[in-house]
């Protein structure tokens, strides 16, 4: 009885977290457009409760899927406890942020810079004296209001974001064109630039339009790996018995590379990567296990960009080059991405 009781108090403290951990990116919402509107405590409030489901500010923040946000809550509600006075709350927060998210509201030098002064400008409160027989009346002092700082678009970042939504868009029809269109990158791809480009319409500052460059990018770069779904395998005849002993040989290996294939095709480039690795070490000198892996490293880089993967990425690249699986040809462009490509041929 006691069991059970403490396992249900677990899995509704799971349930909390986890409802939590997933409305962190509504309050960030809800406190952006707050602040665009001038409303201050509805901003500390949404931040606050931000922060407190995701307190790791990032340019890219992943919320869902392949969605991902410019996540900076200090930086508003910094701005916000700024806006109603709060100095030393806005000093903090605008020391801790590594810049503003999607609407800039001014540099975090010019505010930190603001708080500071009015800060220095309050007199402290006088030494209590006899009360005067003599009553006075007192004296009432406004406060002094505060402008909102209207932010500053940089045209050349427009034109970058128009670039890459055109760049995508041709992307988008040369999977048309090779009848990828009913593939899940296709698909993933046009969602994302349909999102890009609604985006696009509504941008407000350069953190937007920076967004849309990336998520622009990021279509582009799936739109590449489209390729055909569920092409029919081509009618062999009879196999001649090497050919049976070759599967016999490999039919070990077969099911773990086919699953490894229809994941890096579909996107789920984690998975792919995991399972071409463990394939290596079974199969250390079969150079395609390797190009797929350096493929699958090198997309987790585009999406996730850590560093550590482009370099894994190189180190496979490298290893194919050095298994002379490919020649001078490089790898198939009917497999790999143009991008994959030109990172192969780049690797020395």
């Amino acid at each position: 009885m006691n069991r059970a009781r403490t396992l249900a108090v677990f899995l509704f403290t799971l349930a909390l977290a986890s409802a939590a951990h997933a409305s962190w990116y509504d309050d960030y919402d809800a406190g952006v457009a707050a602040a665009r509107s001038g409303n201050w405590n509805v901003v500390i409030s949404k931040m606050s409760a931000a922060i407190q489901g995701n307190p790791k500010e990032n340019n890219k923040a992943r919320t869902y899927g392949s969605i991902f946000i410019n996540y900076h809550p200090y930086y508003y509600r910094g701005v916000a406890y700024l806006n109603v006075g709060k100095y030393e709350q806005a000093i903090t927060d605008l020391e801790r942020t590594s810049g503003p998210g999607p609407e800039n509201l001014g540099s975090i030098g010019e505010l930190l810079d603001r708080a500071k002064r009015q800060l220095a400008s309050r007199t402290p409160d006088p030494e209590p004296t006899r009360p005067d027989p003599t009553p006075t009346k007192p004296v009432v002092t406004q406060p002094t209001p505060t402008q909102p700082v209207v932010p500053q678009i940089d045209p050349g970042l427009r034109q970058r974001a128009s670039a890459a939504l055109g760049a995508t868009k041709q992307k988008l029809q040369q999977a048309q064109q090779r009848r990828a269109s009913g593939s899940a990158q296709y698909a993933q791809a046009m969602t994302m630039y349909t999102e890009a480009t609604a985006r696009s319409g509504s941008a407000k500052s350069n953190d937007d339009y920076n967004a849309i460059i990336t998520m622009a990018e990021n279509a582009g770069d799936l739109a590449e790996l489209a390729m055909p779904p569920n092409v029919p395998a081509p009618v062999t005849p009879t196999p001649s018995r090497p050919a049976i002993v070759t599967d016999a040989v490999l039919s070990d290996y077969k099911k773990q590379l086919r699953s490894a294939l229809e994941d890096y095709f579909n996107g789920e480039f984690d998975d792919a990567s995991r399972q071409f690795q463990d394939l290596t070490r079974k199969l250390p000198t079969n150079g395609w296990i390797w190009a797929f892996l350096g493929a699958s490293q090198y997309s987790q880089y585009a999406f996730e960009t850590d560093e550590s993967y482009r370099q894994a990425a190189l180190r496979s690249f490298r290893k194919v080059k050095q298994l002379r699986t490919f020649g001078k040809g490089g790898l198939p462009n009917k497999y790999f991405s143009k991008r994959i490509r030109r990172a192969f041929n780049e690797e020395s």
